[in-house]
C-alpha cells in the first residue's frame, strides 16, 4: 500500500466535492431584486424606471400574465400589456414586460430599441 497515493486520493476527493458544494450553493441560493436587463431570444429588454409595488406599464389597464422566466431555482411571473398573450413569435412579443423581482416588487422592462422612462414610485 502506497499511503501517499492514498492521500493524495483523499485530498483530491474532497477538494473536487468541496468546491462542487460550494458552486451548487451558489447556483441555489435565491436571486432577490430584478437585473438591470433581461434577454428574451433575439430580444434585449433594459428596465425602466425602478422597483414598483406591482407591475406598471405606460399602456393603461392592468397588465395580462404572459408567462415566467426562470432565476435560479425559481421561476418569477412575467407581465406584458392589457390583453396580451404569450407567444414565441418575435413579432408577437410586446416591446415592453413587467417582472416579479421575488421580493414583492416589480420592474418594468422595454424592448432596447424602444425604451421610454417611467416614474419611479417607492413601494
Amino acid at each position: 500500500m502506497n499511503w501517499r497515493a492514498i492521500g493524495c486520493a483523499v485530498v483530491g476527493i474532497a477538494a473536487f466535492v468541496g468546491l462542487g458544494l460550494f458552486g451548487l450553493s451558489l447556483a441555489l441560493s435565491p436571486q432577490a431584486g430584478c437585473p438591470d436587463s433581461l434577454q428574451w431570444a433575439d430580444r434585449t429588454y433594459l428596465a425602466i424606471g425602478g422597483p414598483m409595488a406591482s407591475p406598471v406599464l405606460s399602456e393603461p389597464g392592468d397588465p395580462s400574465e404572459i408567462g415566467s422566466t426562470f432565476f435560479g431555482p425559481t421561476t418569477r411571473t412575467v407581465y406584458g400589456p392589457p390583453g396580451s398573450t404569450p407567444s414565441e413569435r418575435a413579432e408577437d412579443r410586446p416591446d415592453e414586460i413587467a417582472l416579479d423581482c421575488g421580493n414583492g416588487t416589480f420592474r418594468a422592462y422595454a424592448w432596447s430599441d424602444t425604451v421610454t422612462p417611467l416614474p419611479t414610485a417607492s413601494p
